[in-house]
């Protein structure tokens, strides 16, 4: 039987996968329509306005950087690297490794040192708008944030500094009900470095912290029972008042003397939310997941229980201008996630 050169193609037989049910967006992205970019408009400048009135400066970064700024010397902890979204800039002959930019902190530290370098003023207190990109299984993949970062003055000041402006932010935009989470990068490594842990041990029982797994601390209290008591105050004890600070002290400085100066800093910390009328809970152990905290960091949130809603999250991060090669630098800033307070303002 000859075919028949005028009848229609026949199409294939095997049938293509069905396409996820988000029409034509990527997972993870998602329009903006008119009515929320005025909010998100409203929101930007007023954040604009309030941080500039403190004296902190806009600047803008690249969204596209080079990927050892983020692997440098645990930059970011391994948990955040498996979320950036990644790929070769190719220019015909070679390449180099990229990403879009997945945190606005490390991208300010850099313009501060290179900065630094130009001759720049060693103290700068800077401020942003951009948006970061991180794979999600859930949710938003590209976040817009505002945020500000405080280079050259220490946790004496530039702690409370912070604190008070974010306060003070938020009010402005009407947002109430707000609680703040207190923590120290420092004070759980300061308990795992008397319980004899070596760096390495400490990166790795540190991030099992973070992750969640409260068995870490009955593991180390086991093993070193004179830091039982310290461990498992850190790990399962938190606290609503500068009372509870001075707990800690009592329990820790007797067999983890480098406790003190964490304790000291979560100290004035907590006197610049009672001077703001903000109340705080102290959790010791720190729920931030990257690694390039080293002092107080902390999350304001509005509501309570599961209901309750991070609007602005930061610390303090003394260590990372010079992991990234520029001067050492004390440092600290926070950042939000500009969507999120479009929603709550008033």
């Amino acid at each position: 039987m000859t075919a028949n050169p005028t009848a229609a193609p026949q199409r294939a037989t095997t049938e293509e996968p069905p396409m996820p049910d988000r029409g034509l967006h990527s997972p993870g992205m998602r329009d903006v329509g008119p009515a929320e970019m005025r909010r998100f408009r409203a929101v930007e400048r007023r954040f604009l306005e309030a941080v500039e009135g403190a004296g902190y400066l806009e600047i803008r970064t690249p969204t596209i950087e080079p990927l050892h700024l983020y692997t440098a010397a645990g930059t970011l902890s391994p948990q955040a690297l498996e979320r950036v979204y990644s790929f070769l800039d190719w220019d015909g002959w070679s390449g180099e490794r990229v990403v879009l930019r997945p945190d606005a902190t490390v991208a300010a530290a850099r313009w501060y040192s290179d900065a630094v370098r130009a001759g720049g003023a060693p103290t700068a207190r800077v401020a942003y708008v951009a948006p970061v990109y991180r794979f999600a299984v859930e949710g938003d993949r590209e976040v817009w944030q505002c945020g500000v970062e405080l280079f050259g003055l220490a946790a004496a000041e530039g702690d409370s500094e912070l604190l008070t402006l974010a306060a003070k932010f938020l009010r402005g935009l009407g947002v109430n009900d707000l609680t703040v989470d207190l923590a120290h990068a420092g004070l759980v490594r300061a308990a795992f470095a008397a319980a004899g842990l070596a760096p390495a041990q400490q990166v790795e029982a540190y991030d099992l912290m973070l992750e969640g797994d409260a068995g870490v601390t009955d593991r180390l209290a086991q093993a070193h029972p004179e830091q039982a008591a310290s461990l498992r105050l850190l790990a399962g004890v938190d606290g609503a008042s500068t009372g509870y600070i001075q707990n800690l002290r009592a329990a820790m400085l007797a067999t983890v003397p480098a406790a003190a100066g964490p304790l000291d800093d979560l100290t004035r910390a907590a006197a610049a939310l009672d001077a703001a009328a903000v109340p705080f809970r102290v959790l010791a152990a720190t729920a931030r997941n990257f690694e390039y905290y080293s002092g107080v960091t902390f999350r304001f949130r509005q509501g309570a229980g599961a209901e309750a809603r991070t609007l602005i999250g930061g610390g303090r991060y003394d260590g990372l201008t010079q992991t990234l090669g520029g001067t050492s630098a004390p440092a600290c800033g926070w950042g939000a996630d500009l969507l999120r307070l479009a929603e709550v303002a008033s």
